[in-house]
C-alpha cells in the first residue's frame, strides 16, 4: 500500500478512535485496539486494554465529555507505521474533573488485513 494511503487511513483512525471514547462506541475501540494493546498513560501507569476497558465502560471512573485531535504525524514502515499527534480531552477521572493536553504516540501494525493500534503513550504538556 502506498504512503499516501496509510497517512489517509492511520489520519481518519485516529480521529474516528478520539470521536469513539467521546461518544463511548467500544465496537470500534475494541476493533482498532489490538487485544494485547498496552498504553503508558500521563501518569506513568501501563495498562492493558482490558485494563482501560473496564475504567472506562466498567465503571465510572473514566467519562471523557471532549477530545480533539490536532497535529497527527504518520511515519509508515510498510505493515506498521508510528503516529504521533496531540490531544487536547476533558472530562472526569475517579471523579476529578480534568481537562488535559497530551502528546500522544500510537504504533499500528495489520493484522488480519486491518490496521490495529498495539501499544500508545501519553506525556502531559504544561500550561
Amino acid at each position: 500500500m502506498e504512503a499516501e494511503k496509510i497517512i489517509e487511513i492511520l489520519t481518519d483512525a485516529e480521529h474516528r478512535l478520539a470521536m469513539a471514547w467521546v461518544e463511548g462506541d467500544r465496537g470500534f475501540i475494541e476493533a482498532t485496539l489490538a487485544d494485547d494493546w498496552i498504553v503508558t498513560d500521563l501518569t506513568g501507569r501501563v495498562l492493558t486494554k482490558d485494563e482501560v476497558l473496564r475504567e472506562t465502560f466498567g465503571s465510572n471512573d473514566r467519562e471523557i465529555v471532549s477530545m480533539t485531535i490536532d497535529e497527527i504525524h504518520v511515519r509508515p514502515f510498510g505493515a506498521w507505521a508510528i503516529v504521533t499527534g496531540l490531544t487536547e480531552a476533558a472530562g472526569k477521572y475517579e471523579g476529578q474533573v480534568m481537562e488535559v493536553r497530551l502528546r500522544f504516540t500510537d504504533i499500528f501494525v495489520v493484522r488480519d488485513g486491518r490496521w490495529q493500534v498495539v501499544a500508545s503513550q501519553a506525556t502531559l504538556l504544561g500550561e
